[in-house]
């Protein structure tokens, strides 16, 4: 261990934090732990963790460190992530705060909720509740029919109501009520709540959440104190402007000692003088609303994990172009991790660990040496759609991609077995082929990118 922690830098954070005025204890052992999973990860991505245990002293202990020690920009301490997706949380507290005050209801239909100007046919959206959209029931794409950013690097700076509602009208009556996660929910939830409330969306989330929590590091699509991103190959990723309206399907920045306060207040230790309303919005908003599948249920806007034995786990995860962030809370023992890293790719596994020290650890992303029989075993053509070819090649000792009219990139290979680029953001998993490579050739591959997946069958 000690031996390890000399190749990264591990520094103990120590915060004062306002639920309850209780001082965070900085933790080496934390830290080290911190090490030991990101050390040498091919994002160079540096991290900052919390674990919250209300039945124990220090209730909070938090830690952080980077994955690569020669790495001289960091994260300030109190430095600001973005937190992608967890966002939509924050908008499911602040439903079910606006519910507890008869400002809306459950059952409410979208067609009800759409501003009048919207100009959607009203008729096709009558069977898509509030519930169904903070549930990811409603029916609806990942994002609006024929979205096409301007910037794909930051894809959501130039929505605009036309781009948002505008689509609805080609929406059809849902018919199996079955869920898929849309990001398009959620873009509408933060603005049609605002209009409800007669705010705009940061001036409302900041009267009836941030503020009385005492979350007063936490923006919506402010960069000021944003600490730079990075992709999950290291290199400079665009920040995401998403714009106030729409902010919460994914454009909320926070710290780590906001999120501790959130997951205390979750957890029961709300700060004297919440209002009734919140109080009741933090409790509800954990109910469950909707069956999911097998690995967990929906509450409001959380992902209800499914356990072998105790309650569910109370999940959000989040991912931008360059941050990665996850909380993840056991309300039934009082626990919670936080989990915020200044570049994707995702570390879930290390908040759940946090959490529950028998939930395994992933490896490391680290970069290891191609060898020939893996590389002769992913050589060939690989039918992402009708006519469009993936070709992998070998070139001398290297290893090669090339899409349908585009140019070749280089792939490189990890310790977790997946092929990544430097060009671009992304990853390939080819079939049969695992860390330790595989016999025979790939059967298949799936190129992950953007928060997508795209199988492609061998066509030799």
């Amino acid at each position: 261990m000690g031996a390890r922690r000399s190749k990264a830098v591990a520094l103990a954070l120590a915060a004062a934090l306002g639920a309850g005025g209780v001082m965070a204890q900085g933790n080496d052992r934390l830290s080290g732990l911190l090490v030991n999973r990101i050390e040498e990860d091919r994002s160079g991505a540096c991290v900052q963790a919390a674990r919250v245990d209300l039945n124990a002293m220090p209730p909070v202990q938090v830690g952080a460190a980077c994955a690569d020690r020669l790495r001289a920009v960091r994260p300030a301490l109190g430095a600001r992530f973005e937190i992608g997706s967890i966002s939509k949380a924050f908008v499911g507290v602040l439903a079910a705060e606006m519910a507890a005050r008869g400002e809306v209801r459950l059952d409410q239909t979208l067609a009800a909720l759409l501003p009048s100007a919207a100009g959607v046919a009203r008729e096709a959206l009558s069977a898509i509740t509030l519930a169904d959209l903070l549930t990811h029931h409603g029916g609806l794409p990942p994002l609006p029919p024929g979205f096409r950013p301007a910037d794909p690097a930051d894809p959501y700076a130039d929505l605009r109501p036309d781009t948002v509602y505008g689509p609805l009208a080609q929406v059809k009556r849902p018919a199996s009520g079955r869920y898929a996660y849309s990001n398009w929910a959620f873009l509408m939830l933060s603005d049609l709540l605002a209009q409800r409330a007669g705010q705009p969306f940061d001036a409302l989330l900041r009267e009836r959440v941030l503020e009385p929590l005492g979350l007063h590091e936490t923006r919506v699509a402010s960069n000021d104190g944003l600490a730079p991103g990075r992709l999950s190959n290291g290199r400079p990723a665009a920040t995401w402007n998403v714009p106030v309206a729409y902010a919460g399907a994914g454009g909320l920045r926070s710290t780590v000692d906001d999120l501790v306060i959130l997951a205390r207040a979750l957890l029961g230790e709300v700060p004297a003088g919440t209002p009734e309303s919140l109080r009741r919005a933090l409790r509800t908003s954990q109910e469950k609303l909707r069956d999911g599948n097998a690995r967990f249920d929906l509450a409001w806007a959380w992902h209800l994990m499914k356990r072998p034995a105790g309650a569910p786990l109370l999940f959000h995860n989040g991912m931008t172009g360059g941050f990665s962030a996850t909380l993840v809370l056991d309300v039934q023992r009082r626990r919670a991790a936080i989990v915020l890293a200044d570049a994707a790719g995702g570390f879930d596994d290390l908040a759940l660990h946090l959490l529950d020290a028998q939930a395994p650890l992933a490896p490391a992303r680290k970069p290891v040496a191609l060898d020939l029989p893996t590389a002769q075993a992913v050589a060939g053509r690989y039918e992402l759609a009708p006519g469009f070819v993936l070709t992998v090649s070998l070139d001398g000792a290297r290893l090669y991609a090339q899409a349908t009219g585009q140019g070749r990139f280089e792939l490189l290979r990890d310790a977790r077995g997946d092929f990544y680029t430097m060009v671009t953001d992304l990853v390939i998993r080819f079939d049969g082929i695992g860390p330790a490579g595989g016999d025979g050739r790939a059967t298949g591959l799936t190129l992950f990118q953007g928060g997508g997946a795209m199988p492609a069958r061998r066509l030799d």
